[in-house]
């Protein structure tokens, strides 16, 4: 059993609203025992912060990254020297939420998520990821098939017609099929010492220098490639990879409808959610970065029957 504990990571002094929305509804519906929210820097006085500590079930906890990291067994010296060798934020997250995981187990998210529903039945397993739509996966990337690469070109130009046109996201689905599909760890559950954890950690150090900094390549690459050796190595029932339904109901690009306006009333929830959605990925990097610091309630109730994005969250308001 996974453990209910929901851990965020977050690295920086600013905290933004948006993102205390995530730990705010995890709190509220995952049905947690605890929502942690390990931070790098004090976060108390944010506006995210404060929206998250005024939760009830919401702790802070400062994050010391070495020693997280040295805690996990016969590796974690080379854990802490991988994360000095790195800069970007990101790859130091996915080696942090991969060893917290391994020594503390529970259910990772990362702060661009809306928790929707309980994540209770989701921790009857060893090991959980969801998969996400997309047209650019790992195996492509170091793949010179100029057929492929023609194919995926011609899915990016669809996929970036349907993120252009109003309606796209209402679209999507009937082309979705089209598109490949590949573990995100965006949302990632585990028992404390799972044997994908402890593969995925040593992975970690045993890849190539020259691909260690490469962006995704230790996060949703790597577990890419983690999750299907450890599929075709033989049964393993504890393992469970969910459709992107459950998590990344709009994929890359196409999630910017998230944030996109309509007329009022033209909201419809229901055409983007399934009965299977348990939390929403928005994706922060792809495209929205702009918006983050404009979200704020003030926003979210001036936007609520106009924006899918702001329909969502609005019930969680104080």
């Amino acid at each position: 059993m996974i453990p209910a504990t929901a851990h965020f990571l977050w690295f920086g002094r600013e905290f933004p609203f948006i993102f205390g929305l995530a730990l705010r509804s995890a709190a509220l519906r995952g049905e947690m025992e605890r929502v942690v929210l390990h931070h790098a820097d004090p976060i108390a006085e944010t506006p995210g912060g404060r929206l998250a500590l005024e939760t009830p079930g919401v702790e802070a906890r400062p994050l010391h990254p070495e020693p997280v990291l040295d805690r996990v067994p016969e590796i974690g010296g080379e854990l802490v020297a991988l994360y000095r060798r790195l800069t970007a934020p990101a790859a130091r997250a996915n080696m942090i939420r991969a060893a917290l995981l391994h020594t503390e187990g529970g259910v990772y998210l990362d702060t661009d998520t809306v928790t929707l529903r309980s994540l209770r039945p989701l921790l009857d397993a060893g090991f959980f990821c969801g998969e996400e739509h997309l047209c650019l996966p790992a195996d492509l990337v170091r793949s010179r098939h100029p057929l492929r690469w023609a194919r995926a070109g011609l899915l990016l130009a669809l996929r970036d017609g349907l993120r252009r046109w109003p309606e796209g996201y209402r679209w999507f689905p009937a082309v979705r099929g089209l598109y490949g599909t590949a573990p995100n760890n965006a949302v990632v559950g585990g028992a404390p010492g799972h044997p994908l954890l402890a593969e995925l950690l040593r992975a970690m150090v045993r890849l190539d220098p020259a691909r260690q900094t490469v962006r995704y390549a230790l996060g949703t690459h790597l577990l890419t490639e983690q999750v299907a050796r450890a599929r075709a190595s033989g049964p393993m029932p504890d393992l469970h990879v969910h459709p992107p339904e459950v998590f990344y109901p709009l994929g890359p690009e196409i999630s910017e409808h998230w944030f996109r306006l309509r007329a009022p009333g033209r909201v419809a929830l229901e055409r983007v959610l399934s009965p299977d959605t348990r939390v929403v990925h928005w994706y922060a990097s792809v495209r929205t970065r702009h918006i983050v610091p404009q979200v704020d309630a003030a926003y979210i109730r001036a936007h609520a029957r106009r924006q899918l994005f702001s329909a969502l969250v609005a019930p969680l308001l104080p």
